[in-house]
């Protein structure tokens, strides 16, 4: 089986996991994540197959923000290989917290009840998190594109959130994950945000996040900037992240550009 299929068989198909290890809280069981957002207040938890790798702290709480991050697989549509567990505190039907962890972690709930949902597809996940990212509050709105991120196929929603997000900081951490699935997609978007977006804030995130792209795709692009760009912010922000290259294209580069 490819891994196009694979993947395309990972979005129909609901993943089923019990809760993770929790302490000094209770877990009630729910049927859909449709009745999770129902609820008015409390925390909803779920699991979701990622193919990126990701750890957390080896005890992880609800009111923390401990949790790390590096990227596995530069092919969005990777098998999945993990496990993660996303949970999202709601106030008065407004999602307004978020947490992920990784599927190792004990969580402390510190008496919390969290609403466990067992079987959720990934194309509900993703569009869970969307909602999140479009009107959740705002540490909210980014740990919603984390979550995105870490979904194989989720690059699609990351490109349609940094290409249409009213909001020009949800446009910049949108680009900012972009960064991190690498890919050609991921790279096409990255350099059409830093020609297209109207904030200068998030052309510079933009810039950033192609540096943080593997060097064979991070340093043409950056090269071509620095030659060509119209704008001369944009010019400086290439230059800047290709002088922190340790790379032989990007220094003749530069120095390409000082001889002239």
């Amino acid at each position: 089986m490819n891994t196009k299929m694979l993947a395309i068989l990972l979005l129909a198909t609901p993943l089923w996991a019990a809760p993770p290890r929790i302490t000094g809280g209770s877990v009630q069981s729910l049927s859909s994540l449709s009745q999770a957002e129902s609820i008015d207040n409390g925390w909803i938890g779920y699991s979701i197959a990622t193919a990126k790798s990701f750890s957390s702290c080896g005890r992880c709480s609800l009111t923390s923000d401990n949790y790390y991050y590096s990227p596995e697989s530069d092919d969005d549509l990777a098998p999945a290989t993990t496990t993660a567990h996303v949970f999202a505190r709601i106030r008065d039907k407004q999602v307004d917290r978020m947490r992920i962890f990784s599927g190792e972690c004990e969580i402390a709930a510190r008496g919390q009840t969290i609403y466990w949902i067992d079987s959720v597809r990934s194309s509900d996940s993703v569009a869970f998190l969307r909602r999140v990212a479009d009107s959740g509050v705002h540490g909210a709105r980014d740990m919603a594109l984390f979550g995105i991120s870490l979904h194989s196929g989720g690059t699609d929603t990351l490109i349609d959130i940094a290409r249409n997000h009213p909001r020009s900081e949800v446009r910049g951490k949108a680009l900012f994950w972009l960064s991190q699935a690498a890919g050609e997609k991921a790279a096409a978007a990255l350099r059409d945000a830093v020609d297209n977006d109207p904030e200068a804030g998030v052309k510079s995130k933009a810039v950033f996040g192609i540096s943080q792209l593997p060097n064979d795709q991070s340093i043409p692009i950056l090269i071509d900037l620095l030659e060509h760009h119209r704008s001369r912010e944009v010019r400086k922000k290439a230059a800047f992240w290709l002088g922190q290259k340790n790379d032989p294209r990007a220094l003749e580069a530069i120095a390409d550009i000082l001889k002239e």
